[in-house]
């Protein structure tokens, strides 16, 4: 019951998208940090959580009809 209220809340590209700006401002806040006081931990974790954020964008949702083909 859960897991289709998620998945029905996740489909909408509004919500995609604020989830996927929050995330690469966390990310771009952990790599300026990182920049800062000289902790390459921090660049490197930011780096990874822009690309993380990046991949959560609305234009990467799979409708179950193109997964068919």
């Amino acid at each position: 019951m859960i897991r289709g209220m998620i998945g029905r809340w996740w489909v909408d590209p509004r919500v995609r998208t604020r989830v996927a700006r929050i995330v690469v401002v966390v990310g771009i806040v952990l790599g300026l940090y990182g920049v800062l006081v000289g902790r390459y931990g921090f660049l490197f974790a930011g780096i990874v959580v822009i690309g993380v954020g990046a991949s959560l964008g609305p234009a990467r949702i799979r409708r179950a009809k193109d997964r068919e083909r």
